[in-house]
């Protein structure tokens, strides 16, 4: 039995629906075979992904399904305490996102999956090997402390009536009751592995007595005990309290909303940022990341809540790092002349797919700022939230019962509230909220954000509720302008350059001075140029004050004159003259500023080529005067490449080619070869990622442990396999980095 017996088995539209719940494997190089699929979605990166989407009865029926080691519905059902209808529903939902594989009345799990469940239970010994070490007397004991009869009993039959005895949940429930309080905390540790006693000492009471006396403990030679892996598993499955099924959640008490008001709010603030962005790169720390000045500048421009915008600008591309900060990018005057409905999609599945809480960045001691990365699981929290809330439910009651519908968070009580009302507090902010219910753009947004093409059907569908308005510009005669609603970027760039932001708002009010003005004319503009720009984006004549403002700076600018003198040349007055006077340096424009100084225009690197040409030994020297000695070339720093998502495939394509080459092997690549020979560890779906990363210059994730024992996980772009070692540029340390082969223990692809 296995999950690629089960793939195979599915049909056109199962395959299709069970790869579009797991889009990670949507990526090239696609599967070529069933069983590439199998090992792809077995993958760490993959099965994690997978894993956040899980509730608490989907988690404790996985749990369940690895403890029993292919169990049949039936078993699954009466361990679980649950209907038997119901337990197959969970496993039809976990076999639909691949997760689980259900094969001639068997149930099982992928096998990373099953060994991260049974990894708590792999400590202990099972039973059979205990009992062949064990003495008939101490097997004895233990099948009568079970409630069995071992009389007339041999030792291969002691081990077997053990084995069903221990197999057998009303015999370690009634063996688990009647201990002491002291001997169910040893047991409970015991299992948790908070420690492992082994050996009996003189006291009689000890709670290890008592727990071989009682049958849960086998004793074997040397007085050495041992927790039985059959009874750890028994214990484990206990813990639970079975299905409960969904919470049943409440309607929201609020009424429905559209969200207009708070999607129109977020794209103004967000473009504020980045047109902030634009003409003044916002200011980095030392370390990278936005800090607390920069961030209170930013909201005197009256916007709320800096974080979270440079922390989705930054996620969608519209904000980078550069050496004067951070400053808005290339994409972004394509982002700004979409349509609103395009903008808001896209910012919105950026917030939406978010591993942090913008507006909750706090670490132990310290606040990480944004846009840095950091651990946290407050992303999976608030996408389980709003899936919860989804159909109009309450906002509250889904934030009460979150455990249930986010199993995996690691937080504590206090850690929880602060995640959940961060995503409350943020969904408000960007028009996905409102009150205590998902907003109509919430609803289509949770509907949409796990589709292999989500943006484009969330513009499309909130195409109508977001309506392109054009923003208003109006020129006043007290040298303000107002501008409403959405300005054209080329509106925008002109009164950054020409004005200056007097209060920002709904509407923003733009001063313009003489200041201002001679700003714009310092950046290139002329006064007609200007007069002719601000008519064609108010659509109105000028007042009279500002036309009067324009040509007056206009008559001063420019009446002193700085000529540039890029380099000065020295030296003794006889030599000096020689050069004013040598043909060959009449390129250089030289003019005589003193008798033993000359200014040329050039920059000082061609003056001094130009000289050394003609015969003079010039040296060049700073602004100090002191002599410049060159430098020796030193190797060229590697640049760092962009990091990059891989082409996406067709689910239903992808479904047809895989079904048509059945569960048939296919040739590998000569570096597939060489990589499968040095990474034994990984299968073969990784070994092909890797591959082709190799071979085509893309980026991978890798799951890495150094020969410390430290594991990180990073982006790389493999470059060179030379030996054992995997020569990469390493997104983490934007640096060249060498890994060893054998060090990878899984690969995935990035985005």
């Amino acid at each position: 039995m296995s999950l690629a017996t089960y793939l195979a088995t599915l049909d056109s539209d199962r395959l299709v629906v069970l790869l579009q719940r797991r889009p990670d494997v949507l990526v090239e190089p696609a599967p070529r075979t069933v069983a590439e699929l199998a090992m792809r979605l077995n993958g760490v990166e993959s099965l994690t992904r997978a894993l956040a989407v899980l509730n608490r009865d989907e988690m404790t029926t996985a749990r369940a399904v690895a403890l029993l080691d292919e169990p049949t519905t039936a078993t699954l059902a009466a361990r679980l305490r649950a209907p038997e209808p119901e337990v197959q529903c969970v496993i039809d939902g976990l076999c639909g996102y691949g997760l689980a594989w259900h094969v001639d009345g068997r149930v099982g799990l992928p096998p990373r999956l099953a060994e991260h469940f049974t990894d708590s239970v792999a400590r202990f010994r099972p039973l059979a090997a205990i009992a062949r070490q064990a003495n008939v007397e101490n097997l004895r004991a233990a099948v009568a402390g079970l409630g069995g009869d071992p009389n007339g009993l041999r030792k291969p039959e002691l081990g077997a009536r053990l084995g069903e005895l221990t197999c057998e949940p009303a015999v370690i429930v009634r063996a688990v009751a009647g201990l002491s309080a002291r001997a169910r905390r040893h047991l409970d540790q015991m299992c948790r592995g908070t420690y492992i006693v082994f050996g009996i000492g003189p006291d009689n009471r000890s709670p290890v007595v008592e727990l071989t006396r009682a049958g849960l403990l086998v004793d074997g030679p040397y007085h050495q005990t041992e927790l039985p892996r059959e009874v750890a598993v028994m214990l484990l499955l206990g813990e639970g309290d079975g299905l409960t099924g969904a919470p049943q959640l409440p309607a929201a008490a609020d009424g429905p909303a559209d969200g207009r008001d708070g999607a129109e709010e977020a794209l103004r603030a967000l473009t504020t940022v980045l047109d902030e962005a634009r003409n003044r790169p916002l200011a980095a720390l030392k370390n990278g990341g936005v800090g607390t000045r920069e961030r209170t500048r930013i909201s005197r421009l009256g916007i709320p809540e800096p974080a979270l915008w440079i922390d989705i600008a930054f996620a969608a591309g519209l904000l980078a790092l550069t050496p004067e900060g951070y400053a808005a990018t290339s994409g972004f005057d394509e982002w700004r002349e979409a349509g609103p409905g395009v903008r808001w999609a896209r910012i919105a599945l950026t917030w939406f797919g978010l591993e942090l809480a913008p507006t909750s960045r706090e670490i132990d001691d310290d606040e990480v700022p944004p846009p840095l990365p950091l651990e946290s699981s407050g992303g999976l929290l608030r996408r389980a939230l709003l899936r919860a809330a989804a159909d109009g439910h309450s906002i509250a009651a889904a934030g009460e019962q979150i455990d249930w519908f986010c199993p995996l968070h690691a937080y504590d009580a206090a850690g929880r509230t602060r995640k959940v009302a961060a995503a409350v507090h943020e969904a408000t902010q960007l028009g996905v909220v409102a009150g205590d219910r998902l907003t109509a753009l919430g609803e289509h947004l949770v509907a949409v954000a796990d589709g292999s093409v989500a943006e484009q059907d969330l513009a499309r569908r909130v195409a109508e509720m977001l309506p392109a308005t054009r923003g208003l510009l109006v020129l006043q005669s007290d040298l303000t302008a107002v501008a409403s609603g959405q300005l054209s970027a080329v509106a925008s760039r002109l009164l950054a350059v020409a004005a200056a932001p007097e209060s920002r708002g709904a509407a923003t009010i733009w001063r313009f001075t003489p200041t201002t003005i001679r700003g714009a004319f310092d950046a290139g503009w002329s006064a007609d140029e200007l007069r002719g720009e601000l008519v064609a984006v108010s659509g109105r004549p000028l007042p009279q004050p500002l036309d009067y403002l324009i040509g007056d700076v206009a008559r001063r600018h420019g009446s002193v004159r700085v000529r540039e003198v890029r380099s000065c040349i020295t030296g003794p007055e006889a030599e000096v003259s020689e050069i004013m006077h040598t043909r060959s340096v009449r390129t250089l424009q030289l003019r005589r500023l003193a008798p033993t100084v000359l200014a040329s225009p050039l920059a000082a690197s061609d003056v001094l080529l130009k000289l050394r040409a003609a015969g003079f030994a010039p040296m060049p020297e700073g602004a100090d005067g002191v002599v410049i000695v060159a430098e020796r070339e030193r190797e060229p720093t590697p640049s760092a490449p962009i990091l990059r998502a891989r082409a996406k495939v067709d689910a239903a394509d992808l479904a047809a080619r895989l079904l048509a080459a059945g569960t048939g092997s296919t040739p590998r690549s000569g570096t597939q070869a060489e990589l499968a020979h040095l990474a034994s560890q990984l299968d073969i779906a990784e070994v092909a990622l890797l591959a082709d990363a190799l071979e085509r210059g893309l980026d991978v994730r890798i799951s890495y442990r150094n020969k410390q024992g430290n594991r990180t996980v990073r982006d790389i772009r493999p470059r060179e396999l030379y030996g054992r070692w995997l020569s990469s540029w390493c997104h983490l340390r934007s640096a060249e980095r060498e890994f060893a082969v054998a060090g990878i223990e899984s690969v995935g692809p990035v985005g």
